[in-house]
C-alpha cells in the first residue's frame, strides 16, 4: 500500500467520526414527536356523496380553520370541484361537490359537526381538534 491510499483512508476515517459526531449529537437535539403529538391538530373529514360511496380524510387544522376552508383544501388537494355562492349577511352557501349539484333528486349538501347538523354557513363554523366533520348529499330533514 502505497503513501497515497493510506492518506485516502486516514482521511476517510477522520470525514466518517465527523459525521457520527455531528450527527449523532444533532439527533440528540432534534425534537422527538410522539405518536399522539403527529395525530394532534388534526380532524376526521368525510364526504359522504348519498350513494355508498364515501371518501375520508385526516386534515391538520390551524386556529382559524373552517368547515368550508378545510373542503376547499381537500377540493385541491384530491382535484375534485367545489362550487359556491356568498350571501350577504349569512355566509358561502355550498351548491356543488365533485360534480353532485343541489336539487339532484331533492338531494341537497348539508353539513354536520360531530354528526350535529350545521346551524350557520360552513365558512362561520369553526372547528377544533378532533372535530368529525362530514357533508352528506341526502334529502334534508322534515322540521
Amino acid at each position: 500500500m502505497n503513501y497515497k491510499n493510506i492518506l485516502l483512508i486516514i482521511g476517510f476515517v477522520i470525514f466518517l467520526g465527523v459525521i457520527l459526531f455531528f450527527g449523532t449529537n444533532f439527533l440528540e437535539k432534534a425534537p422527538q414527536a410522539s405518536l399522539s403529538e403527529i395525530a394532534q391538530n388534526k380532524v376526521l373529514y368525510i364526504i359522504n356523496k348519498g350513494d355508498g360511496e364515501t371518501e375520508e380524510y385526516q386534515v391538520a387544522i390551524s386556529k382559524n380553520s373552517t368547515v368550508f376552508s378545510l373542503l376547499k383544501e381537500i377540493s385541491q388537494r384530491e382535484d375534485f370541484e367545489v362550487s359556491s355562492s356568498f350571501w350577504e349577511g349569512m355566509g358561502v352557501f355550498v351548491e356543488s361537490i365533485d360534480g353532485l349539484k343541489n336539487g339532484t333528486e331533492d338531494k341537497y349538501w348539508q353539513y354536520f359537526v360531530n354528526d350535529k347538523l350545521g346551524e350557520v354557513a360552513a365558512d362561520r363554523r369553526t372547528i377544533k381538534e378532533g372535530d368529525k366533520i362530514e357533508w352528506r348529499f341526502e334529502v334534508p330533514p322534515q322540521f
